[in-house]
């Protein structure tokens, strides 16, 4: 059994924002700077040098969120700053014993992505504050406006360069899929062990942690239809690329962004296209009217507003049987209909793979997390101060886990320094 000081489960933004500070790249503050209270302006000045040493309860207790209190100096204004005008630098330290267990290389869940995929919001929210966006887009010759979207062809190789910048590919372990959490036996000498699966030779490996840091993503359990006959060769439970999916007709089985994306982009390229949703009209076009400043959501408005005839939309229906040959069977408000199609697409989305945890009972407390553009989860409740869980001691969920977060990298990251921070605190570092 491999022992180390810190596990971090999942290598998307969450995780990675953890593991560049337990690295040793610590936050401090510098130059003129201002927070609106002045008793955390006064808070800050104590701690400028270290504030991962400040412990964020006298934040909280004094009614002030602690992850505000570093998002202010990683995004003080609406847009990107200048990086000579950052007040948020780095120091290198001694690094924490850690190691990272992940599916997918750095940057998680957008290794899976449409290959045209592109983010919700603008490119510094998406960014690692020890490694600014600005930097990659100079240091790689991209001309690139922070402010714009991100094609996820300069986002992953972003999360690629962050991890070869600040040091952390050696402990990165890829490929590994955590098929277990437990707490430690007493004679373990630990807080948790935790199993993983080698997915390309099929060795189980053992690991025992006093930390975990609890990020596997909101879709780490895919969801999964229940109609007979998904598994037919003509069904594919993902999409990717229009290319890949052979024939004229198209189904495509969702109601989320993922789903709409994968619709609006098989429409595009001149197919026919039956999209079919259990959600009414009026919330899908609330979606679409509510994302008007999203490129792939102006083309819906435009497809819709149009005389096509290739876009087909089936509102509160259901599928109910994949047949062989394409034949699938659909329930509808109407009554049942028979489609014939070439290729199904099925983007339905997942959770969070919180039986990871099941080890630990079934009375963890959650708080459930929406926002008004169909993106939904329920959270981990956590101690606001450090986002360490209200019921399993040493286990810190992060990124889209935590309550407290919101729904976006720019809500989640610097919730890596209060987290770091505690148990930077707690080894008796800080």
């Amino acid at each position: 059994m491999q022992h180390h000081s810190v596990i971090i489960t999942g290598g998307g933004p969450g995780g990675l924002g953890v593991a560049a500070t337990l690295e040793g790249w610590h936050p401090h503050f510098e130059g003129d700077y201002q927070f609106p209270s002045d008793e955390v302006q006064t808070l800050a000045r104590q701690h400028q040098e270290s504030p991962l040493a400040l412990d964020p309860h006298e934040l909280l207790g004094r009614g002030h969120r602690p992850i505000e209190f570093f998002r202010m100096r990683h995004h003080p204004i609406q847009d990107a700053l200048p990086l000579d005008e950052w007040t948020l630098k780095f120091t290198k330290r001694d690094r924490v014993d850690w190691l990272m267990l992940s599916t997918d290389g750095p940057g998680g869940l957008w290794n899976k992505v449409p290959r045209e995929q592109m983010t919700l919001g603008p490119a510094h929210w998406m960014e690692l504050s020890h490694y600014p966006i600005r930097r990659f887009y100079e240091e790689t010759g991209r001309k690139r406006d922070s402010n714009a979207l991100v094609h996820r062809n300069d986002l992953v190789p972003y999360y690629q360069a962050c991890a070869e910048e600040l040091g952390l590919n050696p402990y990165i372990r890829t490929g590994m899929k955590v098929t277990n959490i437990r707490p430690a036996d007493a004679e373990a000498n630990a807080r948790f062990i935790v199993e993983s699966l080698d997915e390309s030779t099929g060795k189980t490996t053992t690991y025992s942690c006093d930390y975990l840091i609890f990020g596997v993503g909101p879709r780490s359990a895919p969801r999964k239809l229940s109609a007979p006959g998904a598994d037919r060769n003509y069904v594919s439970l993902a999409y990717t690329h229009p290319t890949d999916y052979p024939g004229e007709r198209v189904l495509v089985v969702g109601g989320g962004r993922s789903a709409d994306w994968a619709a609006q982009e098989l429409h595009d390229d001149g197919r026919v296209v039956v999209y079919t949703m259990r959600q009414q009209p009026e919330a899908h076009l609330k979606l679409i009217n509510d994302s008007q400043h999203l490129p792939y959501y102006q083309r819906w408005a435009e497809i819709l507003s149009s005389d096509q005839e290739r876009m087909g939309l089936l509102y509160g229906s259901n599928v109910t049987a994949f047949e062989p040959d394409g034949v699938v069977a659909i329930r509808t408000a109407d009554g049942p209909i028979i489609l014939q199609v070439d290729h199904v697409v099925v983007e339905i989305g997942g959770d969070p793979d919180y039986e990871l945890l099941n080890a630990f009972g079934n009375d963890l407390t959650f708080h459930a997390k929406h926002d008004n553009f169909r993106f939904q989860l329920n959270q981990l409740v956590v101690d606001q101060a450090t986002f360490e869980s209200i019921d399993i001691s040493g286990l810190y969920p992060s990124g889209y886990t935590a309550q407290g977060t919101g729904l976006s990298v720019i809500g989640f990251h610097t919730g890596c320094f209060l987290i770091a921070g505690d148990i930077l605190r707690d080894m008796g570092i800080l």
